[in-house]
């Protein structure tokens, strides 16, 4: 127990540990904002989504419409530099699905 203590002190007083402890924050912070961001994208084709199907008669229409929504929308948030347009797409397929499953139940 003693060589341990021992270690780290060494450790934090070269700046080894220090360092590896801000690494640490800066990985765990992107991946959480990572996360989000992605939640986010997700929550507003789901919306996009749900409009669309509203609004409009046909899958090809309804899609198009879906997919310039959400480019709208993130846009509106000044993150449309953040997604790709396949993220995109797949979020859409991914709020289809799930607005298939709700109406199943």
């Amino acid at each position: 127990m003693d060589n341990l203590i021992s270690v780290l002190q060494v450790l934090w007083q070269s700046g080894i540990a220090p360092a590896l402890l801000i690494m640490l924050i800066g990985l765990l912070i992107a991946h959480f904002k990572g996360n989000q961001q992605a939640s986010d994208l997700l929550q507003i084709a789901y919306k996009a989504v749900l409009w669309a199907e509203k609004e409009f008669d046909g899958g090809v229409e309804q899609k198009a419409q879906a997919i310039n929504k959400v480019a709208q929308e993130i846009e509106k948030l000044d993150k449309a530099h953040v997604f790709t347009v396949q993220q995109i797409d797949d979020a859409i397929e991914w709020a289809v699905k799930r607005m298939k499953e709700h109406e199943e139940e």
